[in-house]
Order: structure tokens, then C-alpha cells, then sequence
């Protein structure tokens, strides 16, 4: 079963986002990444799954369990054609730009299609993740692909990751 997750950029809500993860942290949760600097890896043709090498790192300290909210903007360059994106993570080294599928997808798989060649189109990903092993580091990244052809690009707006 497939999950579609779209919202508007919205520069405030960005905002809002980012004051409620401080006042949380005055509430015995930690924020382990509250990322939004911007990626952009190169695109992809693969209609499989590829990592986009975003690479960033958190660690459980209390419980192992997060809530990971990651907010991208997709287009393909195909009008009609689309991008399939979802959470990733592991352990070990985080994977390169475009590298074979890797870790472990978790969440739904939000799927946008561009109705005119190289249109933006806004998905959030989000997921709670629990059993994670306290003290150890982990890797966050979001595989994706072209959904039937033309080459799909990803820009990774921001990243938050909350321990509870």
C-alpha cells in the first residue's frame, strides 16, 4: 500500500516547526537533527530506487524511539512522468549520491507526477521509528526514483529528528 504525503512549502509553518522542537526540548525530548540546509543531488533515470546521499547522522540518547519528519521538493523532467520518493536509514556509512538502494525504507512512499516537464511538486515524508539502539549512530537519507522514465531530481528542504 502506497501513502501519499503532499503539503505547501510554507515558509512559517517551517518556523512554527522549528519553535515547537525547542520548546519540546524543555520537555525532556531531544532533538537529534533539525537539518534545513538544502540538498540537491544530481538526478536520476533509474525507474529502482537509488539513495540520494543526503548523509546525515543522528543519535538515540534516551529511548530509540523518533519521529523523523523530512520535507523535499521532486519534479521529473518528463511532463507526465513523476518521482517515487521514501525514508531510508541505517548504521555504518551513509550511502554516495545515486548509490544501490540501501538500509532500511520505512514509511509510505509519496509518488508525485509533474504535469508540465521539470514541474516542482512539495512531499513530506514522515515516520516513527522504535526498537533504534541507544547510543548508536545512524544514518537518514531518502531513496527515490523515476516512476516510468525522464530523469527525477530531489532537493532535500529540511530534516527533523526528535527523540521521545
Amino acid at each position: 500500500m502506497s501513502t501519499k504525503y503532499t503539503f505547501l512549502r510554507d515558509d512559517t509553518l517551517l518556523q512554527t516547526m522549528t519553535e515547537n522542537v525547542q520548546t519540546l526540548l524543555l520537555n525532556n525530548v531531544s532533538v537529534l537533527l533539525n537539518n534545513s540546509t538544502a540538498y540537491s543531488p544530481a538526478g536520476t533515470t533509474s525507474t529502482t530506487l537509488v539513495m540520494a546521499g543526503y548523509g546525515q547522522t543522528f543519535t538515540p540518547q534516551k529511548t530509540g524511539r523518533v519521529l523523523i519528519i523530512l520535507y523535499a521538493n521532486v519534479n521529473n523532467n518528463t511532463a507526465g512522468d513523476g518521482v517515487q520518493a521514501v525514508l531510508s536509514y541505517g548504521t555504518g556509512t551513509p550511502p554516495a549520491a545515486n548509490a544501490a538502494l540501501a538500509g532500511t525504507q520505512v514509511g509510505g512512499t509519496a509518488k508525485e507526477t509533474s504535469a508540465a516537464a521539470s514541474a516542482s511538486n512539495e512531499v513530506a515524508l514522515a515516520v516513527v521509528l522504535t526498537g533504534l539502539t541507544v547510543g548508536t549512530t545512524y544514518w537518514l537519507d531518502v531513496a527515490y526514483s523515476a516512476i516510468t522514465g525522464g530523469t527525477a531530481t530531489i532537493s532535500i528542504i529540511y530534516a527533523v529528528v526528535i527523540e521521545f
